[in-house]
């Protein structure tokens, strides 16, 4: 395991313990799914996840549409 491979399953991790909710859980997860790109169904998951969150969110600030971007870029790159 890389020291990349360790700090991506360290923050992961962390991730999957917090509850999504806010702008910037979507900009972090959209992060997730982009530093998953060679790990397709990771990081599929975390773009999903990201996608619901920001549907139930009301955009209306710098941080929306930084995590929206961010967003936009992570399902572009992941598969499927």
């Amino acid at each position: 395991m890389t020291s990349a491979d360790g700090a991506w399953d360290r923050a992961a991790a962390v991730a999957s313990d917090l509850k999504p909710g806010t702008w910037e859980s979507v900009e972090t997860l959209a992060l997730l799914a982009l530093a998953a790109r060679d790990r397709p169904k990771d990081a599929a998951l975390w773009c999903q996840t990201a996608q619901e969150t920001a549907a139930r969110l009301k955009p209306g600030g710098w941080a929306s549409v930084r995590a929206l971007a961010l967003l936009s870029m992570a399902t572009r790159a992941t598969p499927g």
